[in-house]
Parts: C-alpha cells; sequence; structure tokens
C-alpha cells in the first residue's frame, strides 16, 4: 500500500501578539502514515526564520513565499505507531522568538507481507561475500552520514524513468524461512535494460558504486536532509561529487546486484525516514 501524502489540520485561529502585532499561523497537528511524508507550513508576514525539531532530528524550513515557510517531515516505514511532539521555533525580522509544539500522529500502514521457505544454502554468504557486503553498509552509512544545509531541490520532483510502480513494492516484508526480513524500503519501475535514469531533482552526487545487494548505485543529496536512491543499474552517466539538475541522465538501468530482472530501485530518505520515493511526486511547493 503506497502511503498518501497527508494535509496538516491548520489552527483557524490566527495567534496575536501584541508585541508589534506580530501574527503567526501555526499547524493544529500533523497526521502521517508510516513510510509517508508532510509538508509544515508556518505562515506571519514578519516572520525571518523558522526552525523545528522532531525528537532529535532537525526539520529544516524554507521560505515559501513573502510570508510562509515550508518543511517535510516523513514517518519511517517502521516507525512506531503513535504521537509524538514538533517543536517549532519561528523568528521575527525584529529577532522575538515564539515556539509552539505541534502533536505528530504516525499511523500503521498495511504493507503487503510474503512467506516462504528456501533450502538453507540459500542464505549462507562466503567470507568473501560478507566483507563485499560489510562494504556496502558503510559505504551508504557515509553517504547518510550528512546532508547539505542548502536545500538544492525545487518542487515538482520528476519520476526518474516512465515506467509505473509494481504493485505494493514499498514496504513489502518477506518472512523467509519463519524469520522476517527488512521490509522493501524502495519503490520498483519496471524499465526494461538500459533505460535512461533521470535525476528525480536537483542534488549533488554523493555516491557512485558496484554492490552485492544494490548492484550499480547513484545516491543524490537534494538537501535539507532529503537524499534519493537508484539501484540496479548497467552504466554511470555521472560522477561522485558532481552537480546534477531536475531531468539530467544520470545512468541505465539494468539488473545488476541481487535481482531477478531489469527494473530501477528508486529510494528515497528525509533526515534518515525512509519513505516511499513516490510521495516526492506529490510535493507542490
Amino acid at each position: 500500500m503506497i502511503a498518501a501524502l497527508l494535509s496538516c489540520s491548520f489552527d483557524p485561529t490566527v495567534l496575536l501578539y501584541a508585541a508589534g502585532r506580530t501574527e503567526v499561523r501555526w499547524p493544529k497537528a500533523v497526521e502521517i502514515l508510516q513510510g509517508g511524508l508532510t509538508e509544515i507550513r508556518i505562515s506571519g508576514a514578519a516572520l525571518a526564520e523558522v526552525e523545528g525539531h522532531l525528537g532529535q532530528t532537525s526539520v529544516y524550513f524554507r521560505q515559501s513565499g513573502a510570508s510562509s515557510f515550508t518543511g517535510l517531515i516523513g514517518a519511517d516505514i517502521e516507525a512506531k505507531p503513535g504521537l509524538s511532539k514538533l517543536l517549532l521555533l519561528a523568528t521575527t525580522r525584529s529577532g522575538t522568538l515564539y515556539e509552539r509544539k505541534v502533536p505528530v500522529h504516525v499511523k500503521a500502514t498495511a504493507f503487503r507481507t510474503e512467506s516462504f521457505s528456501v533450502p538453507p544454502s540459500f542464505d549462507q554468504v562466503s567470507p568473501e561475500t560478507a566483507e563485499e557486503i560489510s562494504r556496502e553498509q558503510a559505504d551508504f552509512a557515509r553517504a547518510f552520514a550528512s546532508s547539505s544545509a542548502e536545500r538544492f531541490w525545487e518542487a515538482p520532483f520528476v519520476r526518474p524513468v516512465p515506467q509505473e510502480a509494481s504493485a505494493s513494492s514499498f514496504g513489502m516484508r518477506r518472512i523467509i524461512n519463519g524469520s522476517p526480513r527488512a521490509p522493501h524500503s524502495g519503490t520498483d519501475l519496471s524499465a526494461p535494460f538500459g533505460t535512461e535514469v533521470l535525476a528525480s531533482n536537483y542534488g549533488r552526487v554523493v555516491l557512485v558504486g558496484n554492490y552485492f545487494f544494490a548492484g550499480g548505485s547513484v545516491v543524490l543529496d537534494h538537501g535539507g536532509g532529503l537524499f534519493t536512491m537508484y539501484f540496479h543499474l548497467s552504466e554511470f552517466r555521472v560522477e561522485q561529487g558532481s552537480l546534477v539538475k531536475r531531468g539530467d541522465i544520470i545512468a541505465l538501468s539494468g539488473a545488476s546486484g541481487r535481482v531477478t530482472g531489469p527494473h530501477l530501485h528508486w529510494g528515497a530518505r528525509l533526515s534518515g525516514a525512509r519513505i516511499n520515493p513516490l510521495e516526492l511526486l506529490k510535493i507542490v511547493s
């Protein structure tokens, strides 16, 4: 099930502050599905800066109009359903600081599950393969370790290949020989071998490499904690460290890595949360 983009519900009462008659409109509450994404908007004619904190995670805000700021929050695919608080800090041009705590309700998503059995040898890996897997994990950890504070991307995001997503691919969890495996953290797009893969938005290339599971891989940092990933590629058309524009050709699709056929695995992370990349196509500002 693809998590839907949910709108914030806003307090109909505009908060008035006597000092300088500053008006700030805050979100009243936020609901978000596991693996989902939502956009937060704060408005006020005298606002100069807005920042947010969801637990230990910073939420980046960008001015989106003459009197408004927007930021994104995502719920990890395995986020625990329940309530938390989003701390919002708004600074006026005169230097006055206002804060608001907004309830965030993470709701469960009914992801697809499939169970099957395989011979024990299926999961056995050689010492060489184990070393390769460790290198893969370390490289991706380094790529996600930091994101540019500058937001490179601009709405809209574009689909990296024209093909549609396979049914229920995001969030699907396999149970093999009775043991649950990690959920599928991307969306599989059924791209034929050699399809041009486009950058879904402006960003910096922070990883280019070949790996055991992901195969040929490219990771883009879009700034503000947002990354997109492109796996199982057959050729690279970018170099690590380069800047790309939305729609640039970054690779060709393939069947590299641990896959059974050609397709593109498209993934996204926002401040560490694994989110459905199709949610990015719904962002409007």
